[in-house]
């Protein structure tokens, strides 16, 4: 008989203990295996919702991913507007305001990403309330760009909790999985001690675990279904 590891993947380990709940089933006179499917059946729920709660925190990073795209871009054509604003109240590039304001132009602003980039915005403020002595539009400048940096930064911060979240579930689904590993040896030894010379009902109770689960499965034939039907369209 075969036992689970670590490598064995979650949707495996369900499906091997839903092989065992059921065939425990069928010998419902025993009470030992009674005892065993009920285990068996607690360990696989764990197992399972805390898998649920992992992947439900991974899909919910893609939202904030979306967002933390959106916002960059946003920013971008913001700082750049501001630089056009500059040179105009200069009337040319390079001028005396856009010397203090953009001292290397907008670039090297843009092309950063992520905090550094709120950084580099925060310090953009710092020049614009610099340079309101020189520009009467500068303080509502640095108010435009506060607003865009601040839905920059809000954007980092959400995108930042939902990889976190992310983290700490998995932490706790590889801790569930820990203990349905644990379970599941000791499901098969309190199976092997009930029938200590059958190993034929022994391996009756355990399904192979060097086989796909069946989501797999599924998954693999709904494609290749997919692939016949789109050749036979040819």
């Amino acid at each position: 008989m075969q036992s689970p590891t670590r490598n064995t993947p979650v949707s495996k380990c369900i499906d091997l203990a839903g092989h065992s709940v059921r065939m425990f089933g069928k010998f419902s006179s025993h009470a030992a295996f009674v005892s065993l499917e009920a285990k068996m059946s607690t360990g696989a729920a764990e197992l399972a919702a805390a898998q649920a709660e992992y992947e439900k925190a991974v899909k919910a990073i893609l939202p904030t991913r979306v967002d933390v795209k959106y916002e960059n871009y946003v920013s971008d054509r913001r700082i750049r507007l501001s630089q056009q604003k500059v040179e105009i109240a200069d009337g040319k590039q390079n001028g005396r305001i856009a010397s203090l304001v953009f001292p290397e132009g907008s670039t090297p602003i843009t092309r950063l990403v992520g905090f550094s980039q709120v950084e580099a915005m925060i310090n953009l403020e710092g020049r614009l309330a610099a340079a309101q002595s020189l520009w009467p539009e500068a303080e509502a400048e640095k108010v435009e760009i506060g607003v865009f940096r601040q839905g920059y930064q809000a954007a980092l911060e959400n995108r930042k909790i939902a990889v976190q979240n992310a983290r700490d579930l998995r932490a706790a689904r590889n801790a569930a999985k820990d203990k349905f590993l644990t379970m599941y040896v000791e499901v098969m030894a309190r199976v092997q001690a009930e029938l200590p010379r059958d190993k034929v009902t022994q391996e009756l109770f355990f399904d192979e675990v060097r086989t796909r689960s069946a989501l797999a499965t599924a998954d693999t034939d709904e494609d290749e279904a997919e692939s016949e039907t789109t050749e036979g369209q040819g």
